[in-house]
């Protein structure tokens, strides 16, 4: 039976994570996205980077349990 070590930087990482997200919708990137001029996948493009910046921070190498 293995048992699991106590989480570690990983936390820290989602939470980096969160405050991004955080900065890049209340920022002046909102009022970007919203007006009326700019283009339809904006919003998509947003979640796009937010999903692979976690994706970096979540990866593992390969001596990792």
């Amino acid at each position: 039976m293995s048992i699991r070590p106590p989480p570690g930087p990983g936390y820290d990482k989602t939470l980096i994570l969160f405050l991004l997200a955080c900065t890049l919708f209340s920022g002046p990137l909102l009022s970007w996205w919203t007006s009326s001029d700019s283009p339809w996948y904006i919003p998509y493009l947003i979640w796009l980077l937010v999903i692979l910046f976690g994706a970096l921070l979540q990866r593992r190498t390969p001596d990792d349990p």
